[in-house]
């Protein structure tokens, strides 16, 4: 009778533990539903157990047909509940091909074992019963119980073959069900009782339930594979123990413009297919989504050749694509590289050498594929002295030094505006061009507080020299995107202008391109703001590749400045710089040609009724003081 108390006991804990996780989380999604497998069995074979058991103390007796099937069906219900419950571990630690193999063998012997099993009801060999309906002989239970035992053998050699590449938790699970599994066999063969087996059982289920939860925790929801936190884990134990690995950084490029294309749903499903991909093709390599568009590789060590195949498998899957709906879309894949161990082997480091290089593949875009070398590590090194040198600038403004470059009227000869240019000067580094810390600046999320430092500054220098003021039409700032998405930074910027006591309409913002297709409704209205109070606006680096007609007819600006590599292009006889200047004339828009460092280039400038000019063919930037004298010097001439 206890037996029966306990197994009904058992029941309702499990049956109320699977209702509860059903109603609560996601994890009966996981690994194909493994857990609710294994859950299930048990469930069976304790429904089975109960019943069998009922029958024999004679609290409900079934005919003797029913209760000798009642008994197979318990007896069969053992190794089926040992065998989903082993194979959902071996699934999830070995190879997929170790496991193609071993699956269909396993799978074989409780196949044969059942239909014996099954058979034996009319032939009463395997399991020779008493008048009582009592198992009593037979080479039935043996089987079974010997069959159970090679199942969880083999968990347990596939448990030791795998043994490094498993988290210590997963470990002591597994080695503990192994254990308690097979003591339960043992008694169960010595007494012909399932007392333990059934406790046992439970009592591991448990374990593994939390297990399975914290594996859950370390998924990605979208594409199931270990997310960020799985990888942190992972790098760490990695560094700890000194493992030489490959690691790959994997980014989808332009990903906010496919989500935009295609819907969420789209850009989701592209995900998903990649991480198929992933896991089907890099079985021997640990597979993570880090977060939006990026997933890792970790690979043992890979050599040179094995390096190629790797990245030659993911250019070919991402140059045929994926189908959303009834539209094949590629996709195109930038791919950072790091050779762990590194100097000083740090997960700090390693993340750094990762961010680093894929920082470096976007910008040279003519190399989608970057490996971290000893080569790169002082031009990291330099990014991080310049990161820090930046930070430091913020509080000790004397750091940030404006350079004004003219910007000359041909027609007149004579200076009419200037841009001011951001220099930063370090004691020890010297003077740093913007193009080494602005798109540093820009990924640290310092940008809009250099600008608002720029912004004083150029106030200040307009307020103590009014007659450049008089002289000159305006001075103009570069600002980026950021600096008008954000409305706080906006009421800064107009605060500035407000008690520097500078008319607005002196004050110049240099926009680029990209910056100019953006929809942000803030960017507008910030837009709009600052030219109520005057300040205008100017369209930078045009001819880089990203401005359409559209916003050269639609976005309130009146000049555009053409970039230097259209006035130095010299491919067909300057035609490019022709087709564009014509094209911005007939617009109505004022044009301004940068980077004019040869007569040549200002001849041809001239020839294509360009009236303003900015370059080092007049002037280079300069400081405060040379910049007023060199104004004094232009008046003179």
């Amino acid at each position: 009778m206890e037996l029966v108390v306990m197994e009904l006991f058992l029941l309702i804990v499990v049956v109320s533990i699977v209702l509860n996780q059903k109603g609560t989380s996601s994890l009966f999604i996981y690994l194909n539903v493994d857990a609710v497998g294994v859950a299930g069995a048990y469930i069976g074979y304790l429904v089975l157990a109960l019943l069998s058991h009922v029958h024999i103390l004679g609290l409900f007796p079934f005919p003797p047909a029913i209760a000798r099937l009642m008994t197979i069906l318990h007896i069969v219900s053992i190794p089926l509940f040992v065998f989903i419950w082993m194979n959902s571990i071996e699934k999830r630690i070995l190879s997929k091909r170790s496991y193609s193999v071993l699956f269909p063998v396993q799978r074989a012997l409780l196949v044969l074992f059942c239909i014996a099993s099954f058979v034996d009801l009319f032939l009463n060999r395997l399991f020779v019963f008493s008048p009582e309906l009592l198992i009593i002989g037979g080479s039935g239970i043996p089987l079974m119980l010997g069959l159970s035992t090679l199942f969880v053998l083999v968990e347990f050699y596939a448990a030791l073959v795998r043994w490094k590449h498993i988290e210590w938790h997963e470990r002591a699970i597994m080695v503990l069900t192994a254990l308690f599994l097979l003591f339960s066999l043992v008694l169960f063969e010595v007494f012909r009782q399932p007392y333990m087996l059934s406790l046992s059982s439970a009592f591991m289920m448990l374990l593994s339930l939390l297990s399975w939860q914290r594996r859950e925790l370390l998924l990605d929801w979208l594409t199931r594979i270990p997310n960020n936190q799985a990888f942190m884990e992972v790098l760490k134990q990695g560094i700890a123990s000194h493992q030489h690995r490959t690691i790959l950084l994997l980014d989808i490029e332009n990903f906010r413009l496919i989500n935009e294309r295609y819907g969420e749903d789209g850009g989701d499903a592209i995900l998903r297919s990649f991480a198929d991909f992933l896991k089907t093709t890099y079985e021997q390599a640990e597979i993570f989504r880090i977060g939006g568009n990026r997933f890792i590789l970790m690979f043992p060590w890979l050599s040179h050749n094995e390096l190629v195949r790797e990245v030659n498998l993911i250019k070919e899957k991402t140059a045929k694509g994926c189908t959303i709906g009834e539209m094949q879309v590629s996709f195109h894949v930038n791919i950072a590289i790091v050779e762990i161990p590194l100097q000083k082997n740090t997960v700090d480091e390693v993340l750094e050498s990762l961010s680093f290089t894929m920082t470096e593949v976007k910008e040279k875009r003519r190399q989608p594929v970057i490996i971290f070398n000893q080569k790169l590590i002082g031009v990291r090194q330099r990014r991080l002295d310049i990161l820090s040198i930046l930070r430091k600038a913020l509080l000790a403004e004397d750091m940030i030094q404006v350079y004004f470059q003219p910007i000359m009227d041909v027609q007149e000869g004579k200076p009419i505006a200037a841009e001011a240019l951001m220099r930063l000067q370090d004691e020890r580094m010297g003077i740093i061009s913007p193009e080494e810390f602005i798109p540093l600046a820009e990924q640290a999320g310092l940008i809009s507080m250099f600008s608002e430092i720029m912004l004083q500054k150029v106030c200040t220098f307009l307020k103590a020299h009014p007659t450049i003021q008089e002289r000159l039409s305006h001075v103009s700032i570069n600002i980026v995107a950021e600096d008008l998405a954000v409305w706080d930074v906006t009421c800064r910027l107009l605060d500035i202008l407000s008690q520097r006591g500078v008319d607005a309409k002196k004050i110049g913002f240099e926009v680029t391109e990209s910056m100019v297709l953006s929809s942000n409704p803030i960017v507008a209205k910030s837009w709009e703001a600052l030219r109520e109070v005057g300040v205008r606006f100017f369209l930078d680096d045009f001819g880089t590749g990203y401005a359409n007609l559209e916003s050269l007819v639609n976005l309130p600006f009146d000049t555009v400045k053409i970039d230097r590599s259209v006035v130095t292009n010299t491919t067909n006889n300057h035609e490019l710089l022709s087709l564009i200047a014509g094209m911005l004339q007939r617009l109505g828009k004022e044009v301004i040609a940068e980077g004019v460092e040869t007569l040549e280039q200002l001849e041809m400038v001239k020839s294509n009724r360009i009236s303003y000019v900015q370059g080092y063919y007049f002037s280079r930037p300069l400081p405060p003081g040379e910049f007023l004298s060199w104004l004094e010097a232009s008046s003179d001439h």
